[in-house]
């Protein structure tokens, strides 16, 4: 299928930005070992794009410009593990338990991270989410005004009238499995800070659920209503609405029928689904029937970027998960 000329543009427009930026940003891959991986990584870097840090002794065609890390090697290992001591020792782990973990590559490109010596990482080639999630829980930490964590796609669909010319943020199809109304609003303001940060656009914020504005009566269509509650008293600057179904949010002839006098319905750009259910599906269904390009998840509510691959990745797919992980870092 055709790749969706809204994403040749949108990346097209991302790469132009990162090529600009006089500082590049270091970007570790903890699977530096895999083929994809290194092929993604000396793209960026011929590109001029990112500088990329591999983790583990990569093999065949690397760009002179990829840097290489052994975290066994690194004259750093006994600091990062002090770090990791501090941040576990709470739990009763020692030292010694701590140099061991550090070796981990995820955890010991979370530790870069932390430390300021890498900008962001990109990990999940050939591990678990969960794997790549607590390796960047364990070091890198949370956000103290976003206590959710929560996952991110940047959506590049056919459809140029919806969105930003096609492009949505769509969250949350990796981590929340039934959010609260208080972790929907978490993951809503997130949500609208990655689609400025990262798609370069003002946040137009649908709630989304089977119901407009009360056309179904249920606690599910509730949750969603008051999450839209707390946002609007946290985050009063934030154009967001809710409850909306999916159409009335991105069409705006419908939006205008359904909820008459909403200045988001027909008009967003980045939706919320109540659960990780529907999100995940969805993400799926556009991406495979709807031939959509789908990037990510970018984990959101942490320090610093950290982001997740699909194991059946392609060194495209990673390519552009680590363009979107350095405009996160420059955001």
């Amino acid at each position: 299928m055709q790749v969706p000329d809204s994403a040749q543009e949108y990346f097209g427009r991302q790469t132009e930005k990162l090529r600009r930026q006089l500082k590049k940003k270091r970007i570790v891959f903890p699977e530096g070992e895999d083929p994809r991986v290194i092929e993604a990584a000396s793209r960026l870097c011929r590109e001029e794009l990112v500088i990329p840090i591999l983790m583990g002794r990569p093999k065949g065609n690397i760009a002179s410009c990829v840097v290489v890390e052994q975290p066994e090697n690194n004259p750093k290992l006994k600091e990062y593990a002090a770090i990791l001591h501090d941040r576990r020792k709470s739990r009763g782990i020692t030292m010694a338990e701590c140099e061991k973990i550090a070796l981990n590559p995820l955890v010991f490109a979370g530790l870069m991270v932390h430390s300021g010596d890498g900008d962001g990482f990109v990990g999940g080639a050939a591990t678990t989410t969960a794997d790549t999630f607590r390796a960047a829980h364990m070091t890198i930490g949370m956000r103290h005004d976003i206590k959710t964590a929560s996952g991110v796609m940047i959506v590049c669909t056919h459809a140029k009238e919806c969105g930003e010319n096609g492009v949505l943020a769509m969250a949350d199809p990796a981590l929340m499995i039934d959010p609260t109304p208080t972790q929907l609003a978490d993951i809503a303001i997130a949500t609208a800070e990655t689609t400025r940060n990262v798609i370069g656009v003002e946040p137009i914020v649908a709630l989304l659920s089977f119901s407009t504005k009360g056309s179904a009566k249920h606690p599910l269509a509730e949750k969603v209503k008051e999450a839209r509650r707390i946002v609007e008293a946290r985050r009063p600057d934030l154009h967001i609405d809710g409850e909306l179904q999916a159409d009335a949010a991105l069409i705006l002839s419908i939006g205008q029928s359904k909820a008459p006098g909403s200045t988001v319905a027909g008009k967003a750009n980045t939706l919320i689904f109540p659960d990780v259910g529907s999100a995940n599906i969805s993400v799926k269904l556009v991406e495979r029937l709807g031939g959509a390009i789908c990037t990510g998840p970018l984990f959101q509510g942490f320090l610093k970027p950290a982001n997740d691959l699909s194991r059946g990745c392609t060194g495209e797919d990673i390519y552009r998960l680590g363009i979107l992980t350095a405009l996160q870092a420059g955001a």
